[in-house]
């Protein structure tokens, strides 16, 4: 298995970068451009694996990491999981419903302008009518509003493991994202930052930590790249992949964004600062599709 990324895939993987660097920075995750989900459909983000587009998954999870890394809206993943596996009347945002037990009231992240709200489960994918009978509320992660819709019989159901696993791999890639922003800010700080007439970067309590920051988006990428060539493959033991690959991912961004704060100092606890924004994205992370304990200690 090749995990080496071709001309084509760094092409994709730059030009989405640079998109987000300019149009959607990660310090103005509170308050988006109104017009910012068009802009992310004519990109054709929300259709990469969809029918036609003959792009496989490896490819869909290096840009979705590059999405993540700017806290791009949890919208993407739903919306882009229903256009390959609901194609046939799903044409627009579809939100993503948390998983509950039936039938408790479903919480619908990122429901504005929605057609549907796609929910996760192991064993298929739910889609539901979306509503605007309650208002929107704040989550943890600032960036992301939600609402309470009650539950109803699902529209459509994709009783198949592929579903699944592909909302997951994409999880993951938006966790990885976040691993490396809260790493990448700690370190520019570390590099800006002086104290005794030095950056902070060059006490060694600070490189140890931005080390390991470092080194935990490494091996979450890793195990990304290989879970989605595993998808692609169709290896009998994609899912174990996809399912380590969340879990690191996971863990990698709330490690990260913890440290990404206490590298900061101070100024890293308040409001007005930025660290605390990937910390609050990988919290919310964590319920979206969440990795199988029991399968990962079989």
């Amino acid at each position: 298995m090749d995990l080496t990324l071709n001309d084509e895939q760094d092409a994709l993987r730059t030009a989405t970068a640079d998109w987000c660097r300019d149009n959607m920075p990660l310090e103005h995750a509170r308050s988006r451009a109104p017009g910012l989900w068009r802009e992310l459909e004519a990109m054709g983000w929300t259709r990469m694996t969809g029918a036609g587009m003959e792009l496989d998954h490896a490819t869909e999870t290096l840009v979705f990491a590059e999405l993540g890394r700017f806290l791009a809206p949890v919208g993407l993943l739903s919306t882009a999981v229903a256009s390959r596996w609901f194609a046939d009347g799903y044409d627009g945002k579809v939100a993503l419903a948390l998983a509950v037990e039936e039938p408790g009231p479903l919480r619908v992240l990122d429901p504005a302008g929605s057609c549907a709200a796609l929910m996760w489960k192991a064993d298929g994918l739910r889609m539901f009518h979306a509503t605007d009978e309650q208002a929107l509320a704040p989550t943890i992660d600032l960036s992301t509003w939600q609402r309470r819709q009650d539950w109803t019989t699902p529209a459509r159901t994709a009783n198949d493991p592929r579903p699944p696993l592909h909302l997951q791999l994409l999880a993951a890639a938006f966790a990885v994202g976040c691993a490396d922003a809260a790493r990448d800010m700690a370190a520019d700080y570390a590099k800006l930052r002086q104290q005794f007439d030095r950056p902070i970067g060059w006490f060694q309590a600070l490189k140890h930590i931005c080390s390991d920051m470092a080194v935990r988006s490494a091996v979450a990428r890793s195990q990304l790249y290989y879970a989605a060539c595993a998808l692609d493959a169709d290896d009998a033991e994609a899912d174990f992949h996809i399912a380590a690959a969340k879990r690191l991912a996971d863990q990698a961004a709330l490690d990260n964004g913890r440290a990404g704060i206490q590298v900061h100092g101070g100024i890293g606890m308040t409001d007005e600062a930025a660290p605390h924004l990937c910390l609050k994205r990988a919290h919310l992370l964590q319920f979206i599709a969440p990795a199988d304990a029991s399968l990962l200690l079989a």
